[in-house]
């Protein structure tokens, strides 16, 4: 839209130098442009380079200052970016801090088949282990109830393995600090024996 502004002013000044011009057309048709400069007033050049010098001073103002609220935009962008970005770090990093942080705990281990003695295969929260020591990816373990309430999701390390846990199960036997580990069968409960492991809440 600027440019067209521009060869309009032009054209008007070329048009207002032809004025003065117009009763000689009938003395000579073939008017030689050079002669309508010429004869055009000097201040009349002069008006029209200072007009198109500001006029392309405006565009060019106009077009520094869309590029530079273009940058500053685009630093925006990228700042706000960043900011996500290392906010999601910072969540990240303060879970894990905050998972390595979790107390251990010791706890004193047995194993239960669930072929076991008097056992129904139905555990205290009512999961049926007649053919999986599992719940949902988690092993079962039997707890007392007032030191790990049922459903809590527990990680333990026992001398032989490492596996995430659901306390699911409780036994009249299991009182205090102690865990029985639900195992494919009384068979290889007497294998694993009793020891002592190390217990975490996840949650």
């Amino acid at each position: 839209m600027n440019q067209y502004k521009i060869v309009l002013i032009i054209f008007l000044i070329i048009l207002f130098s032809l004025c003065p011009l117009e009763k000689d057309r009938h003395v000579n048709n073939n008017i030689d442009i050079k002669k309508v400069l010429q004869n055009t007033p000097k201040s009349s050049y002069e008006n029209a380079i200072t007009t198109i010098v500001t006029k392309a001073e405006q565009i060019k103002k106009q077009k520094c200052k869309r590029q530079q609220e273009l940058t500053l935009l685009k630093r925006e962008q990228e700042l706000r970016k960043k900011q996500v970005r290392l906010e999601k770090q910072h969540k990240h990093s303060s879970i894990e801090e905050n998972k390595a942080n979790i107390e251990w705990l010791t706890f004193h281990a047995t194993y239960y088949g669930k072929d076991c003695s008097g056992c129904s295969g139905i555990t205290a929260t009512g999961i049926n282990v007649h053919e999986t020591i599992y719940f949902k990816g988690f092993r079962i373990v039997a707890v007392d109830p007032t030191i790990i309430p049922l459903g809590t999701i527990v990680e333990i390390k026992t001398p032989n393995e490492r596996f995430n846990a659901i306390a699911a199960d409780k036994g009249g036997a299991i009182k205090g600090y102690r865990l029985d580990i639900l195992v494919e069968s009384e068979r290889i409960s007497t294998q694993y024996g009793r020891h002592d492991v190390q217990l975490r809440i996840i949650k």
